[in-house]
């Protein structure tokens, strides 16, 4: 599951399941569902060390969260998509497994 070509609008508040790359950023703890498309993971402060660029399979609930202010942006990556106006989807973590 890609979390650009998903339609998190008809997940909202379901349980998923969705496999990515582990990877801290300032924003917190993202799961990489493919290079450039990043998610952000509520539920843990950040990933732990040995887990950081490891495949992960999360299960996890769709949420619809208040996004983060405006910032000046120098390159097209941006945090995967909003859910309307400065609302982002997050996946809310249940638990996880390393799967590579």
């Amino acid at each position: 599951m890609s979390s650009q070509s998903t339609d998190w609008s008809k997940l909202l508040d379901q349980d998923v399941s969705v496999s990515g790359t582990a990877e801290n950023a300032k924003a917190g703890p993202l799961l990489m569902t493919s290079p450039g498309d990043p998610i952000l993971i509520r539920g843990l402060d950040q990933w732990p060390p040995e887990i950081v660029g490891k495949k992960v399979k999360v299960k996890a609930i769709v949420r619809r969260v208040p996004g983060f202010p405006k910032a000046q942006s120098r390159g097209k990556q941006t945090m995967q998509g909003t859910a309307g106006g400065r609302d982002m989807w997050v996946l809310e973590l249940k638990r996880y497994e390393v799967i590579d």
